[in-house]
């Protein structure tokens, strides 16, 4: 052991290389050199990154020659295709292989069938602790110490202890901080609460107010009726859905059941998947308060669009779940969570009053909640001087880009023996080239454009205009910047006050032409673009809201209903390029009348990167601009 334990240089990190040590003497092959795959389940309260450098030391103390046999991490929150991927492509061509899987994340079946031998992992024992300190920092603990010592949060004990001083000290700061704290102090090496996670915006909010209602249910103060007993989580991939529920447990102190109609169909043929299904329910009823989470809720379908094939069998797996939800004998104490990415999918019935009546989207995380998130992971605070470029480079990343993130720095600082730094992160973040010159320039004029129509317009309260000094170096179009303006939720709106805000979307087009002599493509290209939406405007404006030429009323809101209309009826095409085209001319003939604001927005972005509201009105003090802002009202 003490070729391996010397380059283990924490405490924690030789207590966990035992602890694995200890769970392999069950996977005698995998020791011995034959072809062997383990799956090691992670305790509960252990992420598997955690086992990192044990298990890279355990690869350095096993052979010289590390090409027969790897490691892979498991973690919640990982989806089926990527793992799937992974061990296809990076890990198929290994004889020994170390899979650990975090306690609820989800095992692909392709992977699971080449599983030799499943252990579970210990949790860190005295002994483990006592070995730690004294191979590590040359402590001699106690084993009443140890006992001790680990009453306390073990990321905490790590921090307090000090390499050659006596294991008291230590002791009487924890027992300080504990103090300070008012006892409250999470358990063993626990993962973050919801409470203290980031990016779920009203799902934490739900979750946190389920948790108090679940204590008060278990001490009798309310009644099971008062409690939200389902919720539909929705978003795009990586936003952490599954993370969300295994944080969500964590808060509520409750245990989580996770499973997927995937999982179920995996055990055979229908009456399998059934019998699967009842014993998920089961299970979850045999310990309440439980939380039973079901990923990828829309794989179920609507019975509605059942193709003949398979109505029969899709529609006795719907009906099943329905019984499930509703439950003959009650479903007292089980808390179903049901995520999807399209919401729009799932059958209608999944969603009715008492079953899995509450939705909830959650977005891609903020830019303060991705720097949030980084911080978070890496476990420090970074300089503000490096926030903006962190913004950028990590500018619609979710949850599941941003754990890559954090565990490719640790990599490479791991790799050093050394702590991570922002140095490490820039590293594996995209390539940031700054903006300047005429790109900058045309941002500043097509923000401008957008700031002065609103403005003149009066449509809407201004609140800011950006434009960022350095974007992502990946072929994308460029997303230089925004005006930020509110507009009222409940108001008096007639098909001007639309064609008003089509206006206010094309304006920075119209800038750039009048100005720069052509429109660059950014305004153009995405599903967000400023064109996109202005186009989808027209087309609601002529066909759901029935405020265009024809009094008509349609069922189309979404973007793909929408595109259809107006490949199929050739009327709605005209009548929306004929609006577009209208409000083009409108927004140049706007920037022209007030060509000097434009500027001086423009001359302030690209000096500054920035406009405030009240730097606004500083330059509509103007008299020259006011006459304009008059003869326009």
């Amino acid at each position: 052991m003490s070729k391996a334990m010397s380059s283990l240089k924490k405490p924690g990190d030789v207590a966990l290389y035992c602890t694995l040590r200890r769970a392999l003497r069950n996977a005698p092959d995998f020791i011995g050199g034959y072809a062997c795959v383990v799956l090691l389940n992670v305790p509960t309260g252990q992420s598997a990154e955690d086992y990192d450098i044990s298990a890279a030391n355990l690869m350095m103390r096993l052979s010289a020659d590390r090409e027969d046999m790897t490691y892979a991490m498991i973690a919640v929150g990982d989806k089926p295709k990527g793992i799937i991927k992974r061990f296809e492509t990076d890990l198929n061509n290994k004889r020994r292989l170390l899979i650990f899987k975090e306690q609820g994340a989800d095992l692909p079946l392709p992977v699971s069938l080449s599983v030799d031998v499943e252990v579970d992992l210990p949790s860190i024992s005295v002994t483990d602790f006592r070995i730690g300190c004294r191979i590590a920092y040359q402590i001699d603990a106690t084993a009443a110490e140890a006992e001790v010592a680990m009453k306390y949060p073990l990321d905490h004990v790590w921090a307090a202890l000090r390499r050659g001083h006596p294991i008291k000290g230590a002791l009487a700061r924890l027992a300080k901080a504990a103090e300070r704290e008012g006892g409250r102090s999470k358990s063993n090496g626990e993962l973050p609460l919801l409470q203290d996670m980031y990016g779920y915006g009203p799902a934490k909010t739900w979750g946190i107010e389920l948790a108090q209602d679940l204590v008060d249910w278990t001490q009798g103060r309310v009644d099971w009726s008062e409690v939200d007993t389902g919720i539909v989580l929705s978003g795009p991939p990586g936003v952490g859905k599954t993370q969300f529920a295994a944080a969500l447990a964590r808060q509520c102190n409750v245990p989580i059941i996770a499973t997927s109609l995937g999982q179920w169909q995996a055990n055979g043929h229908l009456g399998d998947l059934l019998r699967a299904m009842r014993g998920d329910f089961s299970r979850a009823k045999e310990t309440t308060p439980c939380i039973l989470f079901v990923d990828e809720l829309d794989s179920f379908g609507d019975r509605n669009s059942f193709s003949r094939d398979n109505k029969d069998y899709s529609t006795q797996v719907v009906n099943a779940f329905l019984e499930h939800l509703d439950g003959l004998d009650g479903r007292e104490g089980v808390i179903v969570i049901g995520a999807t990415n399209d919401v729009g999918r799932i059958d209608h019935a999944i969603l009715r009053p008492g079953r899995l009546d509450r939705h909830v989207a959650i977005p891609l995380p903020s830019s303060t909640d991705r720097i949030a998130i980084l911080q978070q992971k890496l476990g420090q605070k970074f300089p503000r001087k490096y926030h903006p470029q962190l913004v950028t480079a990590t500018r619609g990343f979710s949850g599941a880009d941003l754990t890559k993130v954090s565990r490719d720095a640790k990599r490479i600082a791991r790799r050093a023996r050394r702590d991570v730094t922002i140095s490490d992160v820039i590293k594996v973040l995209p390539e940031l080239v700054p903006i300047t010159g005429k790109l900058r320039r045309s941002l500043a004029i097509h923000e401008a454009g957008h700031t002065t129509a609103l403005t003149i317009l009066k449509h809407g309260r201004f609140h800011g205009a950006m434009i960022v000094d350095y974007t992502r170096n990946d072929g994308q179009t460029v997303c230089g910047g925004g005006a930020y303006y509110e507009l009222p939720s409940v108001a008096y709106r007639t098909a001007q006050t639309y064609r008003d805000q089509i206006t206010v979307l094309l304006a920075g087009m119209a800038a750039e032409e009048v100005f720069l002599g052509a429109a660059s493509d950014g305004a153009g290209a995405g599903e967000q673009s400023d064109l996109a939406q202005a186009t989808r405007i027209a087309t609601l404006l002529q066909t759901y809201m029935g405020l265009g030429s024809r009094l008509r009323h349609s069922l189309a809101k979404k973007d793909a209903d929408l595109e259809q209309l107006r490949q199929v009826d050739s009327s709605v095409t005209a009548w929306v390029d004929e609006v577009l085209n209208a409000e083009f001319t409108r927004a140049k003939q706007l920037v022209r009348d007030n060509r000097g604001l434009v500027e001086r927005i423009a001359d302030a972005l690209e000096a500054n990167g920035s406009v405030t509201a009240d730097q606004l009105a500083e330059m509509l003090t103007n008299p020259n601009i006011s006459k304009n802002i008059d003869a326009a009202a």
